[in-house]
């Protein structure tokens, strides 16, 4: 990015033009007179005090005592910082007011949203980490990777079971903390960017090469998610070749049955007592069952579903859609204890 560009983007924090040409002459030439500042920057001499005393009321530049007027700037961490802690106080006030006022019996959201600004679709990625509960699965190319390990690392740590694919640009890109606490397979070509979170929520980013576009659109509806959930499986994850798997804990939360599916014959192909929780639900309600976890039922296209027996009978547990399994999963709890000797 160059000099002007870094410069422009001051408009983001309400400077004009003429503002953003003086408070850039004072940070790159110094303390100057008004004269100087005129012939420097390029503004109009009739303009130049209202600009300034816009300045001052913002925090940008500061004046000297005396007759003769000396401008200078104000430091850009110091009034960035004063900038950002303004707005972030009218953000949190902005926020709680419309918490409070806003209607019980609001408006019809609808279930679909479309972005095409990249800063957005990061955000709403990030927002989407930062929010989980139980389970991300995602599949990210190397610039949204470094943007957003950071909040992936911090949601494994706090428990969420991450997921997460990753292609070969990624491939001199360090990642060793991530390898320490997420679950990661590498796929030997690109495809869309996916993020699925809890099952509630999920973004497709797509790189339209056609037309040189990028755009994401947010799913908020269950049966379109469970059908992203779908692709992402078959054409992200199945074609992918682990890094790292499910070993490097003992005890997980899952919400999707491919996944948890994949935890199971992992970990049972290394020597693992498992146990674990199922709630969800049945033709007769809900439900909420734990016991031993005795296996894996994968027809590919068709099925992921596991076995759990309680002191009662052995269930078997699939998708949330699903339709032959005695459960449909909401939640599942896998506790996974090393079998010695094995």
């Amino acid at each position: 990015m160059t000099g002007d560009e870094l410069f422009d983007k001051l408009s983001k924090f309400g400077l004009s033009p003429y503002e953003i040409k003086v408070y850039k002459t004072l940070l790159l030439n110094g303390p100057q007179t008004s004269t100087s500042i005129v012939s420097t920057a390029g503004v109009p001499q009739p303009r130049v005090y209202d600009l300034f005393n816009n300045l001052l009321n913002k925090g940008l530049i500061e004046i000297s005592p005396g007759k003769k007027k000396i401008y200078r700037a104000v430091p850009v961490d110091i009034a960035m910082n004063r900038i950002i802690n303004e707005m972030t106080t009218y953000k949190d006030e902005l926020s709680e007011y419309v918490k409070v006022t806003e209607p019980e019996n609001t408006k019809y959201n609808p279930y679909l949203w479309y972005m095409d600004n990249a800063n957005l679709i990061r955000e709403q990625m990030k927002n989407m980490i930062i929010n989980a509960e139980t389970e991300i699965i995602v599949s990210l190319r190397l610039p949204l990777l470094k943007y957003l390990d950071k909040y992936i690392l911090d949601a494994a740590e706090r428990g969420i079971s991450v997921i997460l694919t990753i292609f070969p640009d990624s491939d001199r890109y360090d990642i060793v903390e991530l390898v320490n606490k997420v679950v990661i397979k590498r796929r030997p070509g690109i495809s869309p960017e996916i993020m699925i979170k809890d099952r509630d929520e999920a973004i497709v980013y797509v790189d339209n090469i056609s037309t040189k576009t990028k755009y994401a659109i947010d799913f908020q509806e269950e049966e379109m998610i469970h059908i992203i959930n779908y692709y992402y499986y078959n054409i992200v994850w199945k074609p992918s070749i682990y890094i790292s798997k499910f070993q490097i804990k003992n005890n997980w939360e899952f919400k999707t049955s491919w996944i948890s599916c994949e935890a199971i014959n992992v970990f049972m192909n290394n020597g693992f007592k498992l146990t674990g929780q199922v709630i969800g639900g049945t033709q007769n309600g809900e439900i909420d069952v734990s016991g031993s976890i005795k296996g894996t039922d994968v027809i590919p296209g068709y099925k992921n579903s596991f076995l759990i027996e309680t002191d009662e009978r052995v269930f078997t547990v699939g998708g949330r859609l699903t339709r032959i399994e005695d459960i449909r999963l909401e939640k599942f709890r896998l506790n996974a204890e090393k079998i010695p000797g094995k």
